[in-house]
């Protein structure tokens, strides 16, 4: 693939998430993350010998993280995109839109390095975020808050969800975290992961099961009814657990990424092994579905040092209901060499950590990316 259109981003990008809504379909952010390193301040005047003791006596400097929250519309033409608005920030790790509408407005929810997930409406008639709608202080600022999620309506069933969120901390916990009238509160938070949790989501088929992932190299599933231990989990991994996808087509299919460059699929009624093994390139960062039904086999992955590229699965893996299926049957239906790398995009150099599907109607062309890399701090349109 080639890029249509490019931007700098300032900041190093590392999240891109495209607005679900109906009439925003065009609409997307693009979080950014920044280490700032603190620099020395020496006084006029001093000598060497006093700048030394005053190094001695001095608190250690604190390295300070910043981001920048950019919004976007891709304009008419589907071949350039344009910045309406960007909002000085904490530094960003993951944003994710509302599955609902609130007050008649898509709500973006943003987790930061501060500990904190800041909520932001988007104006319906400007076209621009709202000033903070809500900060939710998770836990202390020290503490990063390193993903997000919001619980969606099971995908068997028309009726909406609390709307509940989930986030992962550095420290290894995760928060669940419900609504009430004057705004969210943690109703849970638990030690889930030895090490960082760099990925919780809720499972889209049911409304109390969460997925996590971390550097400990473990995949988990929690029912947020019941804390004490897992209700699952798989150690068939090589490297840290870094994104998890619940297919929203078919009820027990899960997409789960990882530093060893493996796309594994899981049957989730039994976690001991996955189903199939996709290799990749340079680790995986993101896995998202395609959001249009006629492409539920679509799968875009964002591959950190291997650039960006989209698996279609076979209909053996894909198509089944879930219904009545074993995993053996699964395992019957095909192999690896039904699965496949069906387009690339390596125009960025840097780690590839964002990206995201366009809402809007795909062309004869396919569907609009938009993809932003690390160090180089760039995002790319493509299709």
């Amino acid at each position: 693939a080639t890029s249509l259109c490019s931007f700098d981003t300032g900041y190093s990008a590392d999240c891109i998430e495209f607005c679900p809504h109906e009439g925003f379909e065009h609409i997307f952010v693009c979080g950014t993350y920044q280490v700032l390193e603190p620099a020395a301040a020496v006084p006029v005047g001093r000598d060497d010998e006093d700048e030394e003791e005053e190094e001695e006596d001095a608190a250690p400097r604190q390295t300070q993280r910043t981001g920048r929250l950019l919004l976007f519309k891709v304009d008419q033409d589907q071949s350039t995109f344009s910045e309406l608005q960007r909002i000085d920030t904490a530094a960003i790790l993951d944003a994710k839109w509302s599955p609902h509408l609130e007050g008649g407005c898509p709500v973006l929810a943003v987790a930061d390095a501060k500990g904190g997930i800041t909520r932001y409406a988007l104006s319906t008639e400007l076209v621009s975020l709202h000033s903070t709608l809500e900060r939710v202080e998770v836990t202390e600022d020290t503490t990063l808050c390193l993903s997000l999620d919001y619980a969606r309506c099971p995908a068997r069933s028309a009726s909406p969800t609390s709307n509940d969120l989930i986030t992962s901390l550095s420290s290894g916990h995760l928060t669940h975290l419900t609504p009430t009238p004057t705004g969210y509160v943690s109703t849970s938070s638990w030690q889930a992961h030895a090490y960082e949790p760099w990925i919780a989501a809720w499972d889209v088929w049911d409304p109390n099961r969460v997925w996590s992932g971390g550097d400990d190299c473990v995949l988990k599933v929690w029912d947020v009814r019941m804390l004490e231990i897992p209700a699952g989990r798989c150690k068939d991994f090589e490297a840290g657990v870094t994104t998890i996808a619940s297919s929203p087509y078919n009820e027990y299919l899960l997409a789960v990424g990882s530093y060893d460059a493996n796309l594994r699929l899981f049957d989730s009624r039994s976690l001991k092994s996955p189903v199939r093994i996709i290799p990749t390139a340079g680790g995986i960062w993101r896995t998202k579905f395609h959001p249009a039904g006629d492409r539920k086999g679509d799968i875009l992955l964002a591959g950190m040092h291997g650039g960006f590229s989209m698996v279609h699965l076979d209909k053996s893996i894909v198509g089944v209901s879930g219904a009545g299926e074993t995993v053996s049957e699964w395992e019957a239906t095909g192999d690896e060499a039904g699965s496949e790398i069906i387009g690339r995009f390596e125009g960025h150099t840097s780690l590839a950590y964002g990206a995201d599907w366009c809402r809007l109607p795909p062309t004869a062309e396919g569907s609009l990316i938009i993809s932003c890399s690390f160090y180089d701090h760039t995002m790319h349109m493509w299709r």
